[in-house]
């Protein structure tokens, strides 16, 4: 069964080097914004911005409080995107791991208000998250979940005692599929110096880059090779790991020479305006500064102009915007 291995973060993951967690092989992230009506996690811009530059995909989670009021907590979150200028590309996520002494019945509709109000806001059905004990016993009535509950990806949280490949979770009664699954709370990563929740996406990666309204691009990329130059620099201004690199270019690094650098970007589709967006090339400029402004990549910017030397680009030149 195909998977693709990701991680949702939070405060307490805090400094995170994101190059080097892409280049560990994780392809998305679930980033903390916000908890009940008041708190908003202050690594979220940070987080969001570096996962981004790095290349991966990204969504945002809101953990939910049952004894609060569920239209703030959508306020709340809905206001950390605006802040943070956060366009989601695998939707937004709804934590449900507390009851706080409500009933089922209100646990139930109070999650739907906030469902239905995020959807709104942002045109997207939200995901679920949950673990499994919760769901069996808290989210449930007359023996099972609302009918409503399989409109919605389920994130699904379960630990087995060692993860295996091809494993996958067990669901509660009334649930048909998982589109995630957290498997492990306590998982290592390079470029993260804390415990980590490790995740896993049901599908090939092209699949999650459907699930994620993106594309990869398809055309490849070439870099001429400059003084000072690793796989790993070179890995990391493209946002494709260094095995990936290597994988494409056995040869040895040679200032002058050329690199091809695999198509593995993330485009989201859903950000993109009626027609082509369009930037004139300003003294000081270079791609690298290009992409981080537009919230793009080198990699996207030399397809979408068909570049043939990303370290030329010059002072008033019209670049395409993908």
């Amino acid at each position: 069964m195909p998977v693709v291995p990701g991680i949702d973060v939070s405060y307490w993951q805090a400094g995170i080097d994101w190059p080097k967690v892409r280049a560990a092989g994780m392809r998305f992230v679930f980033i903390r914004a916000s908890d009940g009506e008041k708190y908003l996690d202050p690594t979220f811009s940070t987080n969001w911005e570096g996962a981004g530059k790095a290349g991966l995909l990204r969504g945002a989670y809101h953990f939910f409080r049952p004894s609060q009021s569920p239209e703030r907590q959508a306020e709340i979150f809905l206001k950390v995107l605006r802040d943070a200028g956060a366009t989601l590309e695998l939707s937004a996520v709804l934590d449900l791991e507390v009851i706080e002494g409500q009933t089922a019945e209100r646990l139930i509709a109070r999650t739907k208000t906030w469902l239905d109000n995020v959807e709104g806001a942002l045109g997207r059905k939200p995901i679920l998250y949950s673990n499994l004990s919760f769901l069996r016993t808290y989210f449930t009535l007359a023996g099972g979940p609302p009918a409503w509950v399989n409109d919605y990806p389920l994130w699904i949280a379960w630990y087995p005692p060692s993860y295996t490949e091809g494993m996958t979770p067990p669901l509660p009664p009334g649930w048909f599929q998982w589109a995630f699954w957290q498997y492990s709370q306590t998982g290592r990563v390079n470029g993260i110096n804390a415990p980590v929740d490790l995740d896993l996406f049901n599908g090939t990666l092209e699949e999650l880059y459907r699930f994620a309204n993106a594309q990869m691009t398809s055309t490849p990329v070439e870099h001429v090779i400059a003084e000072g130059d690793t796989f790993e620099s070179i890995a990391n201004k493209y946002g494709v790991t260094v095995r990936e690199l290597v994988m494409a270019n056995p040869q040895l690094l040679r200032v002058g020479e050329k690199l091809k650098i695999p198509p593995a970007v993330a485009i989201p589709q859903e950000s993109a305006s009626p027609g082509p967006k369009t930037y004139i090339v300003k003294p000081g400029d270079t791609l690298t500064s290009i992409a981080i402004k537009f919230n793009t990549t080198v990699a996207a910017l030399v397809a979408a102009n068909q570049l043939s030397n990303p370290n030329n680009i010059t002072v008033g030149q019209t670049l395409i915007i993908p």
